[in-house]
């Protein structure tokens, strides 16, 4: 029952919000509330899962389809991760709503998108998983919308076409892989033995495209920044830390389906390589784009992008290992977590001087760590994390990540060696890209903006709270992947992920040492790109990506009108053609029965004796085509859900 009351809690805190009306709302911090219980509730009931004992489900429902849910060591760590951010981000959105507006409405898009979220970590087959998924996008998208002006209209529409494609993708996938494996897809089972390796395939390459959609990977990120730079900022630190997450969780989920844990043989070998690549071209985009942005929300948002990077790298690498390749799959469940913590804090803090300055453009903006004492130093963490810096929590996960990715440079997979160098260069990239940021809020010249108001004592609990948990990670990097990062992996299937950890230290010379120098050349990066005016330019339009996508998008609007205006065109010609049929019997009709025309109720024989006769000559070209056409040899089958109707339609 646990496992259904978890996401139940944030609904029923969304009933009892709209049952009050407003009543007490100003008293009652509901999602917060609601929160707590969750994660006190999700701690202790999912303790035991993390000693190899999973949890399991069955609605007791009648029918072909019963709901399932399912619990294991990584469903948990998600569960958590997301229960302890959406406190966090529930102590610190009332203030900040208070000056946006709205802040009820808010609250319950919140609470819904949150159960959906649970339900999905939760969901124990991939069609469970799909029903909580389209929850969770069509709450969400309240929260793009929310300023409910133009720019924030068009982002909710771009973030609901890309998740509705998303979602077309998954639904796609489940069918193809329950079609390769003769039954509905569980979650937590491991590896699948499909019978038809080829359908199968193609499920596992759409389950991609739809995960891929929700995580920000490059191709399919374009609805990101749009999505992040115009929502509220609380429900940023959530698209960001949380939503996006949802897709990793799927990706891992996807490679559970493959085999984790199990060389190159399965029925997807192309996973782990596709995935190294993907998440290579997902990390130096997003790091690209965000060395040229001069909105701090934007540069985050690009940033959200670039670090997914990381996570479907480690988990490409993690597949293309087998056996070996705990450090890529550890690394990425690592990673995930940290990047939830760092860039909640980021958001938040952007958060704090866009309430008091209403600006968000770095350009505008300076020297106002004297205004926001207590924030620059929070921030400063964060950049930390996001960066690396020895003793905060990014560092730890990108120490194993580079582990993994060096080790598989050894191996026969000797391209890996340019994947390794493309980390490295990423890492400079991020540094240089946070330097930019903070040094342009809180070093530069004296701000251009009025500043209103100071520090909001819950704006500095929440990224407080969000600072101590990263500085514990930091300082005991070897904590999280012992205590939870193995049980998830081996529970995946990577029975060797204990031993991987065997022995491996955090702190040797080499990687302390390569982060310092990617530190500092991370900054000369970013002071050269300054003095020389190099992050003030803009590619033009169809050079980037985002101009690519609202071409391509243009061109299915335009491919669909043209569409429909052929469809309107063949529907004429067909009703014109049975026009002149049905004209022609009528006449010939008429002519037999002149001399005995007569009437029936208003309705002359003439025409009954055409309508007649055009059954007649359907009928006929019906049985000459069935008489004629091997159905046999063309394989052709109705479909079951078909079959279905047409037996209740007879009946």
């Amino acid at each position: 029952m646990l496992l259904i009351i978890l996401p139940a809690i944030p609904l029923l805190g969304a009933l009892i919000l709209l049952s009050m009306r407003g009543r007490g709302v100003k008293m009652l911090n509901m999602p917060f509330t609601a929160g707590l219980l969750v994660l006190l509730l999700g701690g202790w009931g999912l303790k035991d899962v993390f000693g190899g004992m999973p949890l399991a489900y069955k609605i007791p429902v009648s029918g072909p389809y019963v709901p399932t849910f399912h619990a294991d060591a990584l469903s948990a760590v998600f569960v958590l991760l997301a229960a302890f951010l959406w406190c966090v981000v529930s102590i610190y959105s009332p203030d900040y709503m208070k000056e946006e507006g709205r802040g009820f409405s808010f609250d319950i898009c919140t609470l819904l998108t949150v159960s959906a979220v649970l339900g999905v970590f939760l969901a124990g087959d991939l069609f469970t998983m799909l029903l909580f998924f389209e929850l969770m996008t069509i709450a969400s998208f309240f929260w793009v919308i929310h300023r409910w002006n133009e720019e924030a209209i068009q982002a909710g529409y771009f973030y609901l076409f890309f998740s509705i494609m998303g979602g077309l993708f998954l639904a796609l996938g489940i069918v193809l892989i329950g079609e390769s494996i003769g039954g509905f897809v569980a979650v937590g089972t491991g590896p699948m033995t499909p019978i038809k390796p080829r359908v199968f395939a193609w499920g596992i390459a759409a389950l991609v495209a739809g995960f891929g959609i929700k995580a920000g990977m490059v191709p399919l990120h374009l609805w990101l920044p749009h999505a992040h730079s115009v929502s509220p900022t609380p429900a940023s630190a959530l698209l960001s830390g949380l939503l996006i997450k949802v897709g990793a969780y799927g990706l891992i989920r996807t490679g559970e389906l493959a085999g984790w844990g199990i060389e190159l043989g399965s029925a997807a070998t192309w996973l782990g390589p596709i995935l190294t690549i993907l998440g290579t071209l997902t990390m130096l985009v997003g790091v690209a784009a965000a060395l040229l942005q001069g909105d701090a929300k934007r540069l985050l948002a690009y940033h959200s992008v670039s670090q997914m990077g990381y996570i479907i790298l480690g988990l490409g690498v993690g597949l293309c290992m087998g056996e070996a390749g705990g450090l890529g799959l550890m690394g990425a469940i690592y990673h995930i977590v940290n990047h939830a913590l760092f860039k909640a804090a980021l958001f938040l803090g952007v958060g704090v001087i866009y309430v008091r300055t209403g600006e968000t453009n770095l350009y505008h903006l300076g020297g106002l760590w004297r205004k926001f004492p207590l924030t620059a130093i929070l921030m400063f963490l964060a950049v930390l994390g996001i960066t690396g810096a020895p003793g905060l929590n990014g560092y730890a996960s990108k120490t194993l990540l580079h582990h993994a990715v060096s080790a598989a440079a050894q191996t026969s997979l000797s391209w890996m060696i340019w994947v390794e160098r493309l980390f490295m260069l990423v890492g400079v990239g991020t540094t240089a890209s946070f330097t930019k940021l903070y040094y342009l809020i809180f070093l530069g010249g004296p701000a251009k903006v009025e500043i209103s108001g100071g520090e909001s004592r819950r704006f500095q609990v929440s990224m407080a709270l969000l600072a101590v948990v990263m500085l514990g990670i930091g300082l005991k990097p070897g904590f999280f992947p012992q205590a939870l990062a193995v049980p998830a992996a081996e529970g995946l299937g990577m029975k060797t992920a204990a031993a991987t950890m065997v022995g491996f230290s955090f702190w040797n010379t080499g990687d302390v040492l390569g982060m310092i120098i990617t530190l500092s050349l991370g900054m000369v990066v970013c002071w050269a790109g300054l003095k020389t005016g190099a992050f003030h330019w803009q590619p033009p339009v169809w050079l980037t990506l985002e101009g690519l996508g609202k071409a391509v998008c243009h061109g299915v609007v335009v491919v669909a009108q043209e569409g429909e205006k052929l469809y309107y065109s063949m529907v004429a010609l067909i009703s014109e053609i049975g026009s002149t049929i049905a004209s022609g019997l009528f006449s010939t009709c008429h002519r037999l029965d002149h001399e005995r025309g007569s009437t029936g109720g208003g309705v002359t024989l003439s025409e009954i004796s055409a309508n007649a006769a055009l059954l007649m000559m359907t009928l006929a070209l019906l049985i000459v085509f069935y008489m004629y056409v091997d159905f046999d040899s063309l394989n052709l089958r109705v479909p079951l859900s078909l079959q279905n109707w047409i037996r209740l339609s007879v009946r």
